[in-house]
């Protein structure tokens, strides 16, 4: 079901299993997972290139990438330009970080943590990359869960490594 780029199939048996249809989704990095994903939740997704824009029946923002202090700090290419997510939900039930890709990076999201909006589960994929782990322990320290655990997959990336996704409960 899943490419090397699209969430693992693991990630989506979860939401299957614990998200009820309908619920809202607002997800950071759009790609193919959007389209099954947009098949049974409301999906907002905050997408920086173009070409990814409209791909599902979801709700888009294009958000192109620009610098902000965190990323430079972590020798990254910068963060969606939280001037254009201004207008978004202050209640979702599932925020996903899956974006940008890991070559721009992600620690941008850090600046947004004091407007992020009120959810009950936050997933970030690619957590058994180093970059990804580190943040999401960032994460967990300002937004403290009651509860966080990894989803395991059996996909491997090029290295042999199992991805992984952390998913942390808020309520």
């Amino acid at each position: 079901m899943t490419d090397g780029w699209m969430l693992p199939s693991e990630v989506f048996t979860w939401l299957d299993a614990n998200i009820p249809q309908g619920s809202l989704i607002l997800e950071f990095g759009s790609g193919n997972g959007s389209l099954e994903l947009s098949k049974k939740y409301e999906l907002i997704s905050v997408e920086h290139d173009e070409q990814w824009l409209g791909l599902s029946e979801g709700t888009y923002i294009h958000a192109p990438i620009v610098q902000n202090q965190i990323s430079n700090k972590y020798s990254e290419a910068g963060w969606y330009d939280l001037d254009k997510l201004t207008n978004l939900p202050s209640l979702v039930d599932v925020v996903l970080i899956d974006g940008p890709p890991g070559e721009i990076g992600r620690s941008g999201i850090l600046q947004f943590l004091p407007h992020f909006p009120e959810c009950n589960w936050v997933i970030i994929d690619d957590t058994d990359r180093r970059k990804e782990k580190y943040l999401a322990e960032q994460i967990i320290k300002h937004l403290e869960p009651r509860e966080t655990f990894e989803i395991e997959s059996q996909n491997r990336r090029h290295n042999g490594d199992l991805r992984k996704a952390t998913v942390l409960r808020r309520r």
